[in-house]
């Protein structure tokens, strides 16, 4: 059965999860996620673990999908042992209105490199909510890109632990809502160690009534000298209806560091639409050309062509 391990009100107080589920109608089923790709490296049914110095050559593809009426939880734990390398693709998925609630752990021995693509799909009549922690040893590097949007509700909860000297993650996401779609991020990056580096990167972009929801921390513990984090969220408001709380924090115990936070919120600017639409550039088209570059910022953190084609494409069901 799914369970919430943190509803203090200060956490929650950007979206009511109570209301949320209210409106369904669900019962306790099993899940599993999909993950063929990964046979080789399973341990059991929700435990992957890529040995020492092996260097994965092709991407791990990892998936669930929730049913209608279901009410799911779907732990899994992701393990790189020293100088594994290793790419995981995870997609989210279901039908019609649902619970999924998931809990992915992931531990990165030294010097380990893992990126790690998200891409949801869920129903607008779903709540989704789910924990991402990751824990990385010293010289272990993290990078996540992650594209969300789909479901009525959801929530994200991503916690990093900076543990080991010299380790580095680089996390970003773009949020693309309609309708009266909410979605919270709440991220916080632990630098426990010294000599590390983290960034935040997070864009959204609302149309409708939707509400969108970025609650980003970087906490500098006192040991965690030479510390570089930097942290940014751009919001782009479509509708005059569409709603964007941002709430960017430092944390900082140490002296020795260099930390950055901004966060920006407005609509599109008229000067650049203006100059488009003055090269003979019909309006709609000019509109689309200008939030194209400006999600593009996001997707050009994949170097990957054929996993930016999925993203792109997602992008674009969006967009039209």
């Amino acid at each position: 059965m799914p369970t919430l391990s943190n509803l203090d009100k200060e956490s929650w107080k950007y979206s009511n999860i109570n209301a949320a589920l209210k409106k369904l109608e669900v019962t306790p089923r099993d899940c599993f996620w999909h993950m063929p790709s990964a046979f080789a490296f399973l341990q059991d049914d929700n435990h992957i673990v890529i040995p020492k110095n092996r260097k994965v050559d092709h991407p791990l593809e990892i998936s669930l999908v929730a049913h209608a009426g279901s009410q799911i939880s779907a732990p899994l734990h992701i393990h790189l042992e020293s100088g594994a390398e290793a790419t995981i693709i995870e997609h989210q998925s279901g039908e019609d209105a649902y619970w999924k609630n998931t809990n992915l752990v992931i531990t990165l021995a030294e010097n380990v490199q893992l990126r790690h693509y998200r891409i949801s799909d869920d129903g607008p009549a779903s709540v989704v909510t789910d924990h991402l922690s990751v824990v990385l040893s010293h010289d272990a590097r993290y990078h996540m890109v992650a594209v969300n949007g789909a479901a009525g509700f959801a929530r994200s909860d991503i916690h990093v632990k900076l543990m080991g000297k010299g380790a580095a993650c680089d996390l970003s996401g773009l949020t693309l809502l309609d309708g009266k779609r909410h979605s919270d991020t709440t991220l916080c990056v632990d630098h426990i160690a010294p000599h590390c580096q983290s960034s935040q990167f997070f864009k959204n972009a609302l149309k409708g009534q939707s509400r969108g929801v970025y609650q980003g921390k970087i906490h500098v513990h006192k040991d965690a000298q030479k510390t570089d984090g930097y942290q940014l969220s751009n919001n782009l408001l479509l509708s005059p209806l569409a709603e964007m709380d941002v709430k960017p924090e430092l944390e900082i115990y140490a002296d020795d560091v260099k930390c950055s936070h901004g966060t920006t919120t407005g609509q599109l600017d008229e000067t650049p639409l203006f100059y488009l639409m003055s090269r003979g550039i019909d309006p709609d088209s000019a509109r689309r050309l200008l939030l194209e570059a400006f999600l593009s910022d996001v997707l050009d953190k994949i170097p990957d062509e054929t996993v930016r084609a999925t993203f792109d494409k997602r992008v674009a069901t969006w967009l039209e």
